[in-house]
């Protein structure tokens, strides 16, 4: 009884897809597809954009890299070693009372803070589709 059921489905299964017949149209269709990926890699302006977005991407990350390597530094020094770092500032500088740099530090944290939010956004596909719309 199960072979039968099994059989019946098989059937029914098959009697459902209608494949189509590949003929010389699909292969000239993928031929073209191939040379048209052929002729966009030895495209000198699509290259160019490509190496000039690839360097951005490799001094972006060499930027994070270095950033996380002098954080890291930093308190692993103050919280292990117990070593307090302090700068001391040229006589030249005027003198800001603390009140003001607190301002200004937590100002640029929030400019930071949206900036590095617009770009996150801006590279999403919603953020793509946004930017194509107004370009």
């Amino acid at each position: 009884m199960n072979h039968q059921n099994e059989a019946r489905l098989d059937r029914s299964l098959q009697n459902q897809i209608k494949a189509p017949r590949l003929d010389a149209r699909f292969d000239a269709a993928v031929w073209s597809r191939i040379d048209a990926a052929e002729a966009w890699a030895t495209n000198p302006v699509a290259k160019s954009r490509a190496e000039k977005l690839s360097r951005w991407m490799f001094v972006s990350n060499a930027v994070g890299g270095l950033v996380v390597v002098v954080l890291g530094l930093y308190f692993g020094l103050r919280a292990f070693g117990g070593v307090e770092i302090s700068v001391s500032l040229p006589a030249a500088l005027p003198n800001v009372s603390d009140a003001v740099v607190s301002q200004v530090v937590m100002f640029c944290g929030y400019l930071l803070t949206f900036l590095v939010l617009g770009f996150v956004f801006a590279i999403t596909p919603f953020g793509r589709r946004l930017r194509a719309h107004f370009y």
